[in-house]
């Protein structure tokens, strides 16, 4: 036992250590070290109490044979037997001089270790009526008594870490809620959005409807992904929407414009640094692949990737781990790899500057998102969303658009597709006033005057030269836009002359 005057500093010190312990696996050998190594015992055990088959388990043991430790391991005795189901039975805690003398003793576990009890110490854990075990320390036959300051300090600590016990276990439950909670949210979460097809892409063009049933396919595995598209199609929207209808749904989602990085840092971005492994290194960086553990790394414009990276990434990709600069350490990595471009990877690799190897490892399934050119029918609502959004940032009450700015947006070739129309949306809304409701001349020229050359260009004539007469509703509304934009140039001319005298 330790001196006198250091062991209420032990004692103080081993319960504060008890209480910050929240996680039973944890918990329980560090009581039985602390607890052995304090008494000076040759072994203690903490048998914890199955009430339902009314057994006490050696859930830990820690004796001077180690061997003697691991047979011991998980072994069950009846909970009324021995002196441990008596003191458990009792609720108080005894000292044994010699176990071999009293009738109680269970001598199995004697023959189980290969070692003969001798001084003994049990003390009961009880919470209010909750048994939840035993504590025993034990010496050798032959060996010195424990003393009456030893059961003290049993006495001392064993309410405490009874308590700290049944805290674990009911945070350990806590816990374990709450881990089926989320799965159970993170599974409804996904049925949500399979159900909702991706409800924060506005779509309803049969182009659209296609790419969704290959977007729900990706969703439901763990493929490699490279989404294709020109310029503003909505491919990072296209990504996100896989992530979080995803089994990775809860996990991050870490998107990077590989056209945005200097080809210098790349390395450092995706893979991390050491300390002092460049000039600005000044702290440790895990890297976008390992901050992004558990869910999904989001490349977009690989196709501008350097050569020589796409080699590491090749690297990092076929074995599952990445090195930082300045490391000689591999860590691994848990990502899943969505990937975009606006190139032609096909052109790239056949000038060699696109590696056909990560080619096909990153396009095992690939998506194509199309033109806004070739959804028209998703312009009016795409339209009336950025329209709400400019309204509410701006503060202003708009009351719609006009028949003929529809049929403009509606015809329009839209060569930076979806973000093209929310910047003339968003123009559109600036130069509007509070009440007004959106009209030709609130767009940009640029976008009236291209319209309306495709449009005439398009229109189509008789061998004579005279217009044919529209065989369509498509072509009635070229007819009706043409018209329209002709009375808007005539009134922008008389305004201007107003204006100037």
């Amino acid at each position: 036992m330790a001196h006198d005057e250091d062991r209420s500093a032990i004692i103080h010190r081993l319960a504060n250590a008890i209480a910050q312990r929240t996680d039973l696996e944890e918990l329980i050998p560090f009581v039985v070290e602390q607890l052995r190594e304090i008494l000076s015992a040759s072994g203690v055990s903490l048998m914890l109490l199955d009430e339902a088959r009314n057994e006490l388990e050696f859930a830990c043991n820690s004796q001077d044979d180690a061997e003697a430790s691991q047979r011991l391991a998980g072994e069950r005795m009846p909970a009324d037997y021995g002196v441990a189901g008596a003191v458990l039975r009792q609720r108080t805690p005894e000292l044994i001089a010699d176990a071999q003398s009293d009738r109680r003793h269970y001598s199995e576990i004697d023959r189980k270790t290969g070692m003969s009890t001798g001084p003994l110490l049990a003390m009961p854990l009880v919470v209010g009526e909750r048994r939840l075990g035993v504590i025993e320390a034990v010496r050798l036959s032959g060996e010195s008594c424990f003393t009456a300051a030893d059961m003290a300090v049993l006495e001392l600590l064993g309410p405490q870490i009874a308590i700290a016990l049944e805290n674990a276990r009911r945070f350990g439950e806590i816990k374990a809620l709450a881990d089926r909670l989320r799965a159970h949210v993170g599974a409804l979460r996904r049925e949500l959005a399979r159900n909702d097809r991706f409800s924060e892409i506005i779509a309803k063009s049969p182009a659209m409807l296609e790419m969704f049933d290959l977007m729900q396919a990706a969703a439901a595995s763990s493929i490699s992904v490279l989404i294709q598209g020109e310029t503003g199609a909505g491919k990072e929207l296209v990504a996100r929407a896989i992530h979080r209808t995803s089994a990775r749904a809860d996990g991050p989602f870490m998107a990077l414009n590989c056209a945005a990085i200097p080809d210098g840092l790349m390395e450092s971005v995706l893979f991390g640094h050491r300390k002092g492994a460049f000039t600005g290194a000044f702290e440790d960086n895990p890297g976008l692949f390992r901050a992004a553990s558990g869910g999904v790394v989001f490349l977009d414009e690989i196709g501008d990737m350097p050569l020589a990276m796409q080699a590491k990434l090749l690297r990092a990709i076929e074995e599952r781990e990445v090195i930082a600069v300045g490391d000689t350490r591999p860590h691994k990595i848990d990502v899943r790899l969505l990937s975009a471009t606006n190139r032609d990877l096909h052109a790239a690799m056949a000038d060699g500057s696109f590696r056909d190897d990560l080619y096909y490892r990153l396009s095992a399934f690939p998506i194509r998102v199309p033109p806004l050119r070739q959804r028209r029918e998703d312009i009016p609502s795409l339209a009336a969303l950025f329209m709400d959004r400019a309204a509410t940032q701006y503060r202003k009450r708009i009351q719609g658009v006009e028949p003929e700015v529809r049929e403009l947006l509606i015809n329009a070739e839209w060569p930076g597709n979806v973000r093209q129309l929310q910047n003339e949306v968003e123009r559109a809304v600036t130069m509007a006033h509070d009440g007004d409701t959106i009209s030709l001349r609130h767009l940009s020229p640029d976008l009236v005057s291209s319209t309306v050359k495709r449009v005439a260009a398009s229109t189509e004539q008789a061998p004579n030269g005279t217009p044919i007469a529209p065989a369509s509703p498509a072509s009635a509304k070229s007819t009706l836009l043409a018209d329209a934009i002709a009375a808007f140039e005539r009134g922008y001319i008389a305004e201007r002359l107003l204006q100037y005298n």
